[in-house]
This record gives C-alpha cells, structure tokens and sequence, in this order.
C-alpha cells in the first residue's frame, strides 16, 4: 500500500473505506464527502496521477481489489486509525466493446468478494455497492424497471453485476447492504462515453451529424453526478434505518431519447433547433459494421459498434418512485439532462481542450496496472534485491579498486540501498518521478561534500539497474514488458544519474569541493537533509498506515539518535 497523507484523522467523524476512489464517481464523492467523514480510499491509480486533491482525514492506498491479501491488509490500518462506519463499494470494470473480458471475473466479481471480505474485517455497519439499471433488460413496452426488477441482462458486464449483487445477498457479514443500481451517470463536462460521442457528432460539421438511428426513440434515464454524490450521502445517513439488503434506483423515473437531446443540444448551439435525418434500423445496422470494420482496419476503432445497433428506439424506462420516498431523496430539476445540456454545451465551446482531455479519460479503461504488477514483486523481493545490490556494489569496488565505498560501513550502505529502491518502486507505483530527482540531488550533494567520485556513485546506481532487471525479468507476466521495463527501470535510473551529474558540476563550479571532516561516510548520522526527506518519503513509500519509520524493519543507524554504524 502506499499512503499519500499523514495528518492525524478526526476521530470524532464516521469512517467510510471507498473503493475506485480515482474513478469519476469516486473522485466527485470525495468532494462531496469532505468534512464529513474519515475517509479511506483505495484506487489502483495514485493520488498524483488520479489529479485528486488532498484532504483533511483522508488516506489514500493503492492496491487491487483483485489481489486478496494486500487488500485484507488494509483492514489493520483502518481499525488503527479509528475504523470505518460504512464500505462504498465504486471499484469496477466496463468497457464499450460488448467482448467478454476476464477483467469483468477479477475485478467485479472476485473484486466484491474481497471487499465483502475487507467490510467484514474491519467491522463494518453498512455496504453499499454501486450497480446498473444496465444489468436488468430493457422492460417490455409500457412497462418500466423497479427495485424488484431481476438483473438478468445478458451481456458480460451485466452478468458480472448480477453475480456481485449475488455475492452481496449471500455473505455472511453481519452488516447492512444497499444496492445502488446507478442510471446514466454524467457532469457539466459530460464524462459520459454515449453523450460525449453523439455530442461530438451532432454539434460537428461532419456527415453525419444530423443522422438519428431509427426514429429517435432510443432512451435511457440519465442522472447528475451531484445528485448522485447527494444519494450516496443520504443512503449512509439512514444506513441505520434501512432493512438488512435495500436496492434503491439510483434514477429518475423517466428516460430522455436521442432526439429529445439532439433538439436540445442544436438548440442551445445555433440558438434553433435543427431537423434530425432518420435513418431506418435495416440501413443504420450495415452502415455501422462497415463503418466499425474499416476503421477497426485502421486502428482508429469507432465508438459506435454494432452490438448498440440492437438498441434502436427502446427505451429503458425506470420507476424510482420507492427509492425516492423511502430515502426522501429526488433528482434536481435543473440538473436534468435536457436542461443541463446549456451547460455542457458551453464547456464544450469554451474549453474544448479539457472538454476532450476529461471525456477521453472517461473512455479508456485499464484493465490492469502493470506497474502495480511490477511493483508488488519488487516489494515482496525487497530483501533480496538489497543485498544483491549491496553486494553488486562491494563486487565493482574490489574489481575497479574503488576506495570511496570501502569507507561506508555495511550497514550503511544497506540502508542507503533499501532507501533508494524505496524512491524506484515508489515512482513506479505512483508514475511520478519528481522524488527520484529530489533524492539524487540530496545524493549528489552528499556524496560530493564526502569526497565520492561521481563514477563511483555512477558504478553504484547501475548496479540497481541489473538486480531490477533480473528481478522483473522471473515475473513471466505478458503485461510486464521490455518497454515497460524499460520506462520504469532504465529511464528512472538514467533521470536519477543526470541528476547527479548536474549536481556535481554545479558544486564544482561554485568551489564546493569534500569537506576536511569527512571521514568514514556513514549513514544519515549528520545528514540533516537526506533525515529530512525521508521523512517526507515516509508516507509515499511505506507499506502500511502504521506510525514506525519508513525503515521500520531495517532502520538506518543515527535516523533515530541512535550512534551512526550501531
């Protein structure tokens, strides 16, 4: 786990462990969430590379839901930092291509049985899980979907909902379970692959920007993001007051057609609303298989696929009519798509730019991490790997007669080794280097103030480079490749030299040349810095919430007070 805030928690607030905390809902119940709760999240994805800001009472873990023990070691962290009232269960996979994929197993379904799991062992009061209106078919016509409706839509992803719902009924924890199936769920920005694909197509000057498939009829229930994050709120604040397993429509009760927003989306931009082209189903069927063929040929697969070409003119209607009065919860006019659409079409004309970058994240789904892949194997290879890099340096010093490591004591030098894997492999679950650079320029400016030629300190980050490599070269996962390898290993090790480098020809051009004190080059006794930063790696790299230093299990002689070599 990596844990990206270390300020005290207020324990007088509820807990609430979120899952798929860097996912759209995630990010926007945070916010939502902030001030009000303890919260715990967990998300694949770092907090820096999510874009997700830190708040006050927050802590933030990346891990896989998918791999049971690091998740279940979660749960030691959460009782010592007060514990978690409820489990909001958001993490899930879905993709737009209608293929059975093995992440819709692992992730949503293995996925929620390690969360029921983690609830359960943290103590838990309430579950609430977020499904879809999309795992129950389309009602028959006049009829509409209730909380009573069976989720028994057959395609993958709705039959990997089916079987968590099912997994959720069954468990034996004692807690309670709500079961949100969630309505479209879109923002101001859209964030909505359907709505942000027809968007881009009926506001272009494209050909077939005024085409609608069939008679426009194809409806769903779209629903706010704010309202959403309000639902979410409100189920945890009646938690206590709610049967033992709830499912709630998370929904209007009514569903908004293609041609009611195509009038709405050309109105609010040219000021009238344009005459849509309808074409029949038997046509808009062929056109859409060549079409997806010939730019599938082209690696510029399309989004509209044929599989969507089934839904022409059905509408999924909803009645969320128990939902809302039993939660005393209700959609907000104003943030009714039809409306909404004056919004979204002007964010879309006046920043087109992050209009684009917001909706194209929306789209893209990574199945799986393989830095997290890589990650996970070095640490648990960690003992290792520092005595075989350890040992790489002293083997380089006998063959190259290199005196200047001879003058750190073993200890040291180990420890040194274990901080600096703790920087790789922290870049490398984050994807951000900033503190590789900031630790070689700490590294550097020692280093030379010791009397370390900038080759002996060169022979020794290079020895990290071959005990990486060997170490990921034994995973034998397709996902972890030469590339990948490459990006994580050679180029955070070659940014880390440059560094160096650049700090030592800046030292020398200022005259600052080994301090006449220097002597034996132990570890961090009076490296006021190199303490100082680690301190502040200490949230970043540790593995676990606990309060020991970062090097609780190997800690550098004098980080404590303790005498330097001890």
């Amino acid at each position: 786990m990596t844990v990206e805030s270390k300020q005290a928690m207020d324990l007088r607030l509820p807990g609430i462990l979120v899952t798929g905390a860097s996912g759209f809902v995630g990010r926007h119940f945070l916010e939502a969430a902030a001030g009000k709760f303890r919260l715990f999240c967990l998300a694949r994805r770092s907090q820096f590379e999510a874009g997700v800001p830190h708040l006050e009472n927050q802590r933030w873990t990346q891990v896989d839901i998918a791999h049971r023990d690091a998740l279940l070691e979660v749960a030691r962290c959460v009782k010592e930092h007060g514990g978690a009232d409820h489990v909001l269960h958001l993490a899930g996979y879905y993709d737009f291509t209608y293929r059975d994929h093995p992440e819709y197993e692992r992730t949503n379904v293995v996925g929620t049985q390690n969360v029921l799991d983690l609830a359960e062992a943290i103590g838990a009061r309430h579950f609430f899980y977020s499904s879809s209106l999309a795992a129950c078919r389309f009602p028959a016509a006049g009829t509409s979907l209730t909380e009573d409706s069976e989720p028994d839509a057959d395609f993958p992803y709705a039959r990997s909902k089916r079987d968590a719902e099912r997994l959720i009924r069954d468990h034996p924890g004692d807690f309670r379970r709500s079961i949100l199936r969630l309505a479209a769920i879109y923002s101001d920005w859209c964030e909505y692959p359907p709505v942000y694909a027809f968007l881009h197509t009926w506001l272009s000057d494209d050909w077939n920007s005024r085409l609608l498939g069939g008679r426009g009829n194809s409806a769903v229930p779209y629903l706010h993001i704010h309202d959403l994050t309000a639902l979410l709120l409100r189920v945890a604040e009646v938690a206590e007051d709610l049967p033992p397993c709830s499912v709630f429509n998370a929904s209007p009760s009514h569903a908004t057609s293609h041609q009611d927003l195509y009038c709405a989306a050309t109105r609010f931009l040219h000021g009238l609303e344009c005459r849509p082209v309808h074409v029949p189903r038997s046509l808009a069927y062929p056109a859409v298989a060549l079409r997806q063929h010939a730019l599938d040929l082209l690696g510029r697969p399309p989004f509209e696929r044929t599989w969507m070409m089934r839904y022409i003119d059905r509408e999924l209607r909803v009645d969320a009519s128990r939902t809302q009065a039993q939660l005393g919860w209700a959609p907000t006019p104003r943030y009714d798509l039809k409306r909404r659409l004056l919004i979204l079409v002007e964010n879309m004309k006046s920043h087109p730019e992050l209009w684009r970058l917001r909706n194209e994240a929306a789209i893209v789904h990574a199945a799986r991490r393989p830095n997290l892949v890589m990650f996970n194997h070095l640490r648990q290879a960690r003992e290792r790997i520092v005595l075989d890099v350890t040992a790489a340096i002293r083997r380089e010093q006998r063959v190259r007669d290199f005196r200047d490591y001879g003058r750190m004591p073993e200890a040291s030098l180990q420890a040194y080794v274990t901080l600096f894997f703790e920087v790789l492999v922290g870049a490398m679950r984050t994807r951000d280097r900033t503190l590789v650079r900031t630790y070689a320029r700490l590294l550097a400016y020692h280093r030379r103030r010791q009397g370390f030629a900038f080759e002996h300190v060169s022979v020794a980050l290079d020895a990290f480079r071959g005990v990486l490599r060997d170490s990921l070269a034994g995973i034998g996962d397709p996902d972890v490749t030469p590339a990948l390898v490459n990006e994580y290993v050679d180029l955070s090790l070659q940014l880390a030299l440059d560094e160096i480098e650049e700090t030592y020809a800046q030292l020398e051009a200022k005259g600052v040349g080994p301090d006449d004190r220097a002597g034996d080059a132990d570890l961090l006794a009076n490296d006021l810095e190199m303490v100082r930063l680690v301190e502040e790696l200490h949230d970043v790299c540790r593995d676990g919430w606990d309060a020991d230093s970062l090097f609780c299990e190997r800690a550098p002689p004098g980080a404590h007070g303790e005498p330097a070599g001890a």
